[in-house]
């Protein structure tokens, strides 16, 4: 049984692939997750966002799109200081899950990593260790940084 509310958690896919979207979508569904939007790239995620007054709570991001990446998404939103979306947990869903690709992404703000292809068990209990840990931020000159819990520990 799930111990978070997938029902009233706001979710953005963000991903290039319009397939794997509709996978993402259908495992956060699977949840009972009610309240899903996608974008193909960071620019349209901030545009769906302006244009329908959307605050999200969980972001789940491609590293690799264009015109925005992820992680030019997630700098924008981590160092805009009055966007709602400003502290929304992220998880980066690069192809490739290198040791480089996770300290790109913890630079930029995302709070961990889960490289494609993963299941739905994976997603489900990430998001949801996630979404259960309290959260402290730090700011680094503009940006805000989540500060992470060192392994062992949450």
């Amino acid at each position: 049984m799930s111990k978070i509310s997938w029902r009233h958690t706001v979710i953005a896919i963000v991903d290039d692939s319009a397939d794997w979207r509709r996978v993402v979508r259908a495992m956060c569904l699977s949840f009972g997750a009610t309240q899903v939007h996608e974008a193909a790239d960071g620019s349209a995620l901030l545009h769906l966002a302006e244009a329908e007054r959307l605050t999200f709570d969980l972001l789940l991001v491609d590293d690799d799109m264009q015109p925005m990446d992820g992680f030019l998404l997630l700098r924008s939103l981590r160092s805009t200081a009055d966007h709602p979306s400003r502290y929304a947990t992220a998880l980066l869903m690069p192809g490739d899950g290198g040791v480089g690709i996770l300290r790109k992404a913890l630079d930029a703000g995302f709070h961990g990593v889960l490289p494609k292809p993963f299941s739905a068990q994976a997603l489900g209990d990430r998001v949801e260790r996630l979404l259960l840990q309290p959260m402290q931020w730090k700011e680094d000159g503009e940006l805000i940084l989540p500060i992470l819990p060192k392994p062992g520990q949450a």
